[in-house]
Parts: structure tokens; C-alpha cells; sequence
């Protein structure tokens, strides 16, 4: 399999990620892709086995958004809480922790609405792929695990006789 068709595969699938991802960095994720599939067929059965797993243990963008903003959220909604509750009722309150509680919940609605939100950026640079990249991936690997079609370059054989015999 080669670079263009993977991305030609890659590119006849609907993703939203993958849409608002940079050019260059779906590229990369391609290649990384072709690479990884060329590499596991060179070495044998065992490597396409190895690769599966791994494959069914990575996380894809979508899960690692929700990680990501559930700890961030998390911490800075606790921070915000904190910070808030400690100044006495008659002086001015800080809310500088609920504010970047507040981007985040927006990214989160960003990224349901459009797909895009500014983390995506960074953890798409950094090689986190699609569902659709890894099931690409995987099922290029099952491909290459089954035996192939046998050709019909013979003429198939006789049909048996379907006689009864009593």
C-alpha cells in the first residue's frame, strides 16, 4: 500500500478532524500510517498481531479531548472555588480559575458543534489520530493477516452429479 492510497482512503471518509487539521499534519498521520503498515507486513505475522493491540489500546483525539478537558476543567474549577470562597463576602472575589473554567466548557461546545477547538491543534501536532485513522489502520493490518483469494486461472471443476441413487 502506498501514501497516496491511504490518503486517498483516508480523504473519502467524513471527518471533522480531520477537515480542520492543517494539510501537512494529515500527511504525516498518513505516511505515519503507511509506514506502520509496510513495516508490520515485512516482518511477519506476529508484528501485524503486535500492532493490533496496540492499536486497540490507543486512544483516539475524541478521548483524549475528554481527558484532557475533564482534569483541566477539573483543576481549574476546584482552583476557581477555592480562590472564590476564601475572600471574605465584602472585598472583591477573584475569579480568574472559573474564567478558564468557562474557555474550556466553550471549547468543549466548539468541538461538539464544529469539531475544531484550539487543544485539537496541539494534540493533533503531537500525533493523536482520528477513530477513522487507527480503523483505517487496523483494518489495512486484518487485510494483510487474511490469506489471499485463490485466482481462477483454471477452469473451475465439474459440477458433482446430483443424481439419487436408490
Amino acid at each position: 500500500m502506498t501514501e497516496a492510497l491511504v490518503v486517498d482512503q483516508l480523504e473519502r471518509r467524513a471527518d471533522r478532524v480531520r477537515d480542520h487539521s492543517a494539510q501537512h499534519i494529515n500527511r504525516r498521520i498518513a505516511r505515519a500510517i503507511d509506514r506502520s503498515v509496510q513495516h508490520c507486513t515485512r516482518e511477519g505475522r506476529e508484528a501485524i498481531l503486535q500492532r493490533l493491540g496496540e492499536l486497540r489500546d490507543e486512544w483516539d483525539i475524541d478521548r483524549v479531548l475528554m481527558a484532557n478537558l475533564a482534569i483541566g476543567g477539573g483543576v481549574s474549577y476546584m482552583l476557581g472555588l477555592h480562590r472564590f470562597a476564601r475572600r471574605p463576602l465584602w472585598r472583591e472575589r477573584r475569579t480568574g480559575w472559573l474564567y478558564f473554567f468557562g474557555a474550556q466548557l466553550g471549547f468543549l461546545l466548539l468541538y461538539a458543534t464544529v469539531g475544531w477547538c484550539p487543544p485539537v491543534v496541539v494534540w493533533r501536532r503531537m500525533g493523536v489520530r482520528t477513530k477513522s485513522e487507527i480503523e483505517l489502520e487496523r483494518g489495512l493490518l486484518l487485510a494483510a493477516l487474511e490469506p489471499p483469494l485463490p485466482t481462477l486461472d483454471k477452469e473451475p471443476p465439474e459440477p458433482r452429479s446430483t443424481q439419487v441413487v436408490s
